[in-house]
């Protein structure tokens, strides 16, 4: 393989025809084991892989194709690539993680009847009875030296985050994406209060896009929820728990369809506002009893509005649900009162109570107007958890924010500020950073750093910063690389 293919600086997001090999791999790995080896449909299929593979040789001595921590990749080019769809690649990667296998790497000198041959051997493994060292040494056996099993371990130790470039197209994607949620968001909303059509498919639309967009870079939409002054909070807070709840979703590991209804439902938790007074909605001060009473006649409003306004299916129905019972707590208090039939909120429902506390009390917008920092809201839910939150959804949670949040500003031990970008599966405590400011003053020009890395050592995370202390604004940060 050419040394610019292993460099990680070259690495940017993969073109149409590596999209296209990746997902004739699957095919054919599916089809080979449901079909003859001399049928003519599986022979066609190998042809097809065999000529995408050879295109991309001209420009490389090796091409491989391999999964580093749920995300896909042909050589260094990161693939979108939904591995639930028809390919079945989802159950396939689940058995290369049990045999140890994180890719597999095509010589350029490799022939088609070499390709046939590996796809029939390849699909007839069996996970419990062999491993990567076994399955490499029957490759050789069979003298297919041009094709090498990549060891899951190796890719994973080596590979600990996206490089620059690719993580740039990812956080400008990220954009696009969490903004066109936020205008779906208002839309559904203001069409709610006029009695007007909603627009269902254009909202599950966008559910499907932050569904992509979270299964292949879940830090560049996580760290847009950080900004918190809109015009209308309303909006961005619906788009920042449908993030939260997919993100948590992903997870555990629910599938497509399922995901599609959680982030649905996220979306639509909080509709029954629209129906309160706006000057409630917006009050400048915190709220009295009788504010409080009005407050929380929204849930049951939600339900009502979901089941009366957009056509019944199973997005609704969970949505309605949703809305209903997002402020019912662990332990049956909270609101709506239940007086009777107290039976278990939803896996949805816990979910959203989760991430619609935290993203409320880190805003400092609705009901509380004071922020208060991601760190110490984390630490009052956990207080809270037996009464208000499942222990196991809010642990989940807790990993996703990590020790500093994606988009906290923190100050380090360089006397420089950065914002954090992601965290480090490696060492949580020493995220991916964005420097943007020394001593004297902001730079005009941002540093990425690993502050893991060993080259590092002089920058240490010292304390998390207000940017309303020092009369910054984390949006400029965020939406200007």
């Amino acid at each position: 393989m050419n040394n610019a293919t292993n460099d990680m600086d070259f690495r940017v997001l993969a073109g149409e025809v590596e999209e296209k090999l990746l997902n004739q791999f699957f095919v054919v790995y599916k089809n080979s084991r449901i079909v003859e080896n001399i049928n003519p449909t599986f022979k066609s299929q190998c042809l097809i892989f065999y000529e995408l593979l050879k295109q991309l040789q001209q420009d490389a001595d090796a091409v491989s194709i391999k999964t580093v921590r749920g995300r896909y990749f042909v050589n260094e080019r990161l693939v979108k690539f939904d591995d639930t769809g028809l390919s079945g690649a989802y159950s396939i990667v689940k058995e290369w993680k049990t045999l140890g296998i994180g890719g597999v790497s095509f010589s350029d000198k490799i022939n088609q009847e070499q390709i046939e041959f590996f796809f029939r051997f390849i699909s007839g493994i069996k996970p419990n009875s062999q491993n990567l060292e076994s399955l490499s040494m029957s490759l050789k056996a069979h003298k297919l030296s041009n094709i090498q099993l990549m060891s899951l371990i190796e890719l994973e130790d080596n590979e600990s985050c996206l490089p620059d470039e690719v993580r740039k197209q990812f956080r400008t994607a990220a954009r696009k994406t969490f903004f066109q949620a936020v205008n779906v968001v208002e839309e559904v909303m203001v069409n709610t209060m006029h009695e007007r059509d909603i627009n269902i498919g254009k909202t599950k639309r966008v559910v499907h896009a932050l569904i992509d967009h979270i299964t292949h870079d879940e830090s560049s939409l996580i760290e847009l929820t950080a900004i918190k002054d809109f015009d209308d909070y309303t909006y961005a807070h619906s788009t920042n728990v449908c993030i939260y709840s997919l993100t948590m979703g992903v997870r555990l590991s629910l599938d497509r369809a399922r995901l599609s209804q959680l982030g649905f439902t996220a979306l639509f938790h909080d509709v029954g506002k629209v129906k309160l007074p706006t000057d409630l909605i917006n009050k400048p001060d915190a709220y009295d009893e009788n504010d409080w009473i009005q407050m929380q006649r929204h849930p049951l409003l939600g339900a009502k509005t979901i089941l009366r306004n957009i056509k019944f299916d199973a997005h609704s129905a969970r949505a309605a649900r949703g809305a209903f019972e997002h402020h019912i707590n662990n332990d049956f208090t909270g609101y709506p009162t239940l007086k009777l039939n107290k039976r278990n909120t939803t896996l949805f429902s816990k979910i959203i109570s989760i991430v619609d506390t935290f993203d409320a009390l880190t805003s400092g917008r609705v009901y509380l107007k004071k922020t208060i920092t991601p760190d110490k809201v984390l630490k009052k839910m956990h207080y809270q958890m037996k009464i208000k939150f499942d222990p196991f959804l809010l642990k989940i949670f807790n990993d996703i924010i990590g020790i500093y949040p994606a988009g906290t500003l923190v100050q380090l031990s360089s006397d420089e500020i950065a914002v954090v970008l992601t965290n480090n599966d490696k060492d949580i405590s020493n995220p991916f950073v964005q420097i943007v400011g020394d001593r004297d003053g902001l730079l005009d020009e941002s540093i990425w750093v690993d502050l893991s890395s060993e080259l590092e050592n002089n920058r240490k995370i010292v304390r998390q910063i207000d940017p309303a202390e020092y009369g910054l604004d984390i949006k400029d940060f965020i939406l200007n690389d």
